[in-house]
């Protein structure tokens, strides 16, 4: 439920680990190098990895990720093309940073889930947004997966939910459906390998089909299997109440992503309840859809998410006509699944607009 990228720990953690890592392989260098009666050595040397992983490289890349991280809390959605251009920078002087390509991805993901607060926004930039996405986040996931690392780095489980999602959407956008077929691979992956968070992503891949098809179906089952993986156990799907589970919360580890203790993302838990409670609307589950609505309010900080009236406006709403306008087979009027017109920001949003 941790949305998008919880990077900036992580991502101050793996520039540390980078460095150690030069370390590492500078003294392998001499060794391997090292010829038995000379006295040569390569430790004053600079080489193309040192120089892309100096101190002052690390240092804009920290400054990029921090920006970045302010902006996207600060719900500042004009300010992207400028955290864009700082991460574009960062990256000529560190190019083998998976945060940097992950961030990157990440922001034209946000400007193209909430085109509609860009005035200048066309059908093409909206296409350019996405179609910039998806291969930003496969770099960032075959660096973090398939790069070299030092024993005990712990790969980044989010990477294959973003690059799936984004796959599935740009297929969606070219009605490329081969496309889509491959992002839906890659997010069941994602899924197996971070249940807890990417099954949030199997959900919005597919949280606008029809009602009644299987990948609907199939997508909406994924927030209940994210539900159970946090509790350890089967939710309830006729009264699903989280309340005897809220002892479970934790603001660290991977179970962080389930609650509202995250500081990346502290609105999640909310976002993950208007989800599931739309989402069970729709289905024309509206009991079960009433104590879901109702979860969102366990929320440590629910008093202060910027977008609690869009939730509560809802849930004290007629839900039958609101089911009814997805039973009625004009998509054009079926009412969103979060927050209208917006994507990210509703769950890592700090202040409002």
């Amino acid at each position: 439920m941790d949305t998008l990228l919880p990077m900036r720990n992580r991502a101050l953690a793996k520039a540390a680990s980078r460095l150690r890592q030069t370390v590492a392989i500078g003294a392998a260098a001499l060794l391997v190098f090292w010829i038995p009666g000379t006295t040569r050595s390569l430790a004053n040397e600079e080489t193309p990895l040192k120089e892309t992983l100096n101190r002052e490289a690390a240092a804009t890349s920290a400054a990029a990720i921090e920006r970045f991280w302010a902006v996207y809390h600060g719900n500042a959605y004009a300010a992207i093309p400028r955290v864009q251009l700082q991460l574009q920078a960062a990256l000529r002087r560190d190019p083998n940073n998976p945060a940097l390509y992950a961030l990157l991805g990440a922001s034209y993901f946000w400007h193209f889930g909430e085109s509609t607060r860009d005035p200048n926004a066309t059908s093409q930039s909206v296409r350019d947004d996405i179609t910039a996405a998806v291969p930003l986040f496969k770099k960032a996931r075959d660096l973090d997966y398939y790069g070299i690392h030092l024993p005990g780095y712990v790969n980044d489980d989010h990477l294959p939910g973003y690059l799936g999602i984004t796959m599935v959407h740009l297929g969606q956008l070219s009605t490329d459906m081969a496309l889509v077929a491959q992002g839906d691979q890659v997010l069941d992956f994602s899924a197996y390998q971070f249940p807890e968070f990417n099954n949030f992503n199997r959900w919005a891949a597919h949280n606008t089909d029809s009602k009644d098809s299987a990948s609907y179906r199939k997508a909406l089952d994924s927030l209940w299997q994210a539900l159970d993986a946090c509790a350890g156990t089967s939710i309830d799907r006729a009264n699903p109440d989280l309340g005897p589970y809220l002892a479970l919360q934790t603001p660290v580890g991977r179970k962080k992503a389930c609650w509202s203790e995250g500081d990346l993302a502290p609105h999640s838990f909310e976002g993950f309840m208007l989800n599931l409670g739309n989402g069970l609307v729709k289905a024309g589950q509206l009991e079960a859809a009433k104590v879901v609505y109702a979860n969102a309010k366990y929320a440590d900080h629910y008093a202060s998410w910027p977008y609690r009236q869009v939730l509560e406006s809802i849930a004290n709403s007629d839900l039958a006509a609101r089911a009814a306008l997805y039973a009625d087979n004009d998509p054009r009027n079926d009412p969103p699944m979060g927050v209208p017109g917006r994507g990210c920001s509703y769950c890592h949003a700090t202040v409002g607009e």
